[in-house]
């Protein structure tokens, strides 16, 4: 019988010897150094497979960019000839521009500077400065000079921004600022030493109510003498202007002066989306001097600092001993009434009419406390109460236009004509034409039927800056900037891009027809893409009408005559065809540069091959393989030689100016994204209107 075992000790496992402990930590750690040794290995592996790729990519890129570089040099040099031509005649046309703008301005015998003459600005703007007005009508005509100059130096500064020369463009707005707080400060200071004098300009009742309209500027000031409770109203027959005022203001011994000046100074410094249309209406507040005495023939005045310029007293009025400064109305205070002419030349915006007050603080225009805002088109007037005074204007936004739903641009004169339209639908009751020639571009005389308002400004020829200018007062502003793309979820385009495809797509203006592009919001930033179709059948002036050219880029034929092709600028690398056309489901991907495969795959497609402009891309791809000659795409991607003739012979200042034209209109940024317009095929009467 076997021995009986002990349960307890069946349980328990032998204690490993040191021996063996150590045997099982070296065979741990070596197989821990093996596979630390794989670990490197197969990432030096994957680090020399990634060398040898980015070598090959690099070697396989330089070779591509090269052969562009090439390409793109040689197309320059051909071309260097022609465009050179083309600078010479837009140079002398400038020239001859400039002579005759200096010739009209000597014989208007102005003493206005010229703004490119920086010593004879410097001069005017001393001079101005230290004049000490006690007439009236001559603090008005100087603030008319300086409204002249703000003109002139706006259009130089548009034309330095076209030339791309950033410092001469901060150096013009400069110059508006300055002219600006001028302005302020010769009307400050004759006002007052107007009432400096307030007595000797009231009537017989002791009243004193003075007023003067001078083209485009008002003026009018009412001094409260007879501190009224009972007064509701301060007429000022001068400006047809009636002012209701609450009895803080009616038992102050105060000054009230209103201002209507045309222009908005604050639209550069303005924070937010708004901008003032049909001018600005200033509203203040004034300290009175402290009043005269006779004594037997001789009339004593105490001469303060407010004999050589004005002080403004808020609103709400502070209770005396409060520092206006910093005092702030617990209530808030009863609005002023206000009911005046309108200017009629205004676009207004559709919907209820937005009047703002100009809040310093925050460098931005608040509808915060206007209330009533209407304006009578019949009788013309104006009408609003506010709770706040200093700068009034009906506002509206800087993008009210934006982003355009379509544009176009189409020959109008024929075969071998010099002149073009440029079409934009920005949501109004009919698409603006602007008609171009040699030198200049002009509204077509149709919008003012359409418009009235426009009717002095239709068919007036001026150059593109200039009519873009007297568009936004005209409340039609069509001049984007940077920061107006925030507001319509516009998505910026890279200047010099978007300027280069502008300028090229200028030179084909006479041959072509061009309209914007589905895709375009879509591409990369430094990507602008535009479809143009080559005019081919000139009998009785071409299909270059509108309503064919809205035939022909809804149908969108990718071969045949009047087939649509898409182009794109690469940034400032050059143009290429891109397969981008409004019917396709979405934006066709180029090959980029960042693998082996897609640097090889650039180099094996016509999509995207760069080329120095239109004109040299418009000879058709350089890519020559048997696959590509044996198949539809080089006759489909090339004009005929008679068109490419034609373009070279376009007219090189009609070319210029709608250059300019559709730089100015940024219409590679500010057109509709993809997402917010049917494709073409979807969506063929975004034009319907017009051919209507």
């Amino acid at each position: 019988m076997a021995p009986k075992t002990d349960p307890k000790a069946k349980g328990k496992k032998k204690k490993k010897t040191k021996e063996e402990l150590e045997e099982e930590r070296r065979l741990a750690e070596e197989a821990a150094r093996l596979a630390e040794e794989e670990r490197r290995r197969l990432e030096e592996e994957e680090r020399k497979r990634l060398e040898e790729l980015e070598r090959q990519r690099q070697e396989l890129l330089g070779v591509h960019l090269g052969a562009e570089a090439d390409r793109v040099n040689a197309e320059k040099s051909e071309l260097e000839s022609l465009l050179g031509q083309f600078a010479l005649e837009r140079s002398k046309a400038e020239e001859q521009q400039k002579q005759d703008w200096e010739w009209n301005r000597f014989l208007s015998c102005t003493y206005i500077p010229h703004p490119q003459d920086r010593v004879a600005m410097s001069d005017f703007i001393a001079m101005m400065q230290g004049v000490y007005d006690g007439v009236l009508t001559e603090a008005m005509t100087a603030a008319q000079d300086c409204y002249h100059l703000i003109d002139d130096c706006q259009l130089f500064r548009w034309k330095a921004h076209q030339r791309m020369d950033d410092d001469a463009e901060t150096m013009f707005c400069k110059d508006v600022s300055t002219l600006h707080e001028l302005v302020n400060t010769r009307i400050d200071r004759v006002t007052a030493h107007i009432l400096h004098y307030a007595d000797e300009h009231a009537n017989d009742k002791g009243e004193v109510q003075l007023g003067l309209k001078q083209d485009d500027f008002q003026w009018a000031v009412w001094v409260n003498t007879s501190k009224n409770p009972r007064m509701k109203t301060v007429d000022m027959p001068q400006l047809q202007m009636v002012v209701e005022i609450p009895k803080q203001i009616a038992l102050a011994p105060i000054a009230m002066r209103v201002q209507h000046r045309k222009g908005d100074e604050f639209f550069a410094r303005c924070t937010n989306e708004f901008m003032a249309v049909g001018g600005v209406l200033y509203v203040d507040l004034l300290s009175l001097p402290p009043p005269s005495k006779k004594v037997k023939q001789w009339v004593l005045r105490q001469v303060t600092p407010l004999a050589y310029n004005v002080s403004r007293i808020p609103y709400p009025i502070p209770p005396a001993g409060a520092d206006p400064l910093t005092y702030k109305s617990e209530e808030e205070p009863p609005p002023l009434g206000f009911t005046l002419p309108f200017t009629n030349d205004v676009v207004l915006p559709e919907g209820p009419l937005q009047v703002g007050w100009w809040d310093a603080k925050e460098n931005a225009w608040s509808t915060q406390g206007v209330t009533d805002a209407a304006y009578d088109a019949g009788s013309e007037t104006l009408s609003l109460h506010s709770t706040h005074i200093g700068p009034l204007a009906i506002i509206q936004s800087r993008a009210r236009l934006l982003p355009y739903r379509m544009w176009s641009v189409r020959p109008t004169g024929g075969r071998n004509g010099a002149t073009a339209a440029v079409t934009l639908d920005v949501g109004l009751a009919e698409p603006l034409v602007f008609e171009a020639g040699p030198g200049y571009v002009q509204l077509a005389a149709q919008a003012g039927t359409t418009w009235p308002q426009l009717e002095q400004l239709a068919g007036r020829r001026m150059q593109p800056a200039a009519l873009l200018q007297a568009l936004s007062r005209h409340g039609l502003h069509l001049l984007p900037e940077d920061r107006d793309a925030a507001y319509v979820g516009m998505s910026l385009k890279e200047r010099a891009a978007e300027e280069a495809l502008c300028a090229d797509l200028g030179l084909l203006c006479g041959v072509f027809l061009i309209s914007r592009a589905r895709w375009n919001q879509a591409a990369k930033a430094e990507e602008c893409i535009a479809r143009i179709s080559e005019v081919l059948d000139w009998e009785e002036g071409g299909r270059t009408e509108q309503r064919h050219l809205e035939r022909i880029f809804s149908k969108e034929k990718e071969d045949g005559e009047r087939r649509v092709l898409a182009v794109m600028q690469r940034s400032t690398r050059g143009v290429a065809f891109c397969d981008a056309l409004d019917k396709r489901e979405e934006l066709p991907a180029l090959p980029g540069h960042e693998t082996v495969e897609s640097v090889q795959a650039c180099m094996d497609t016509v999509w995207g091959e760069v080329h120095a402009n239109l004109m040299s891309l418009l000879k058709g791809p350089s890519l020559q393989t048997e696959a590509l000659a044996s198949g539809p795409l080089p006759a489909r991607l090339q004009a005929t030689p008679e068109s490419l003739e034609l373009v070279r012979t376009t007219n090189p200042l009609l070319t210029q100016v709608v250059g300019q034209l559709l730089a100015l209109l940024r219409v590679f940024t500010s057109a509709r994204a993809a997402e917010e317009s049917a494709a073409g095929k979807s969506d063929p009467g975004l034009w319907d209107k017009v051919a209507a």
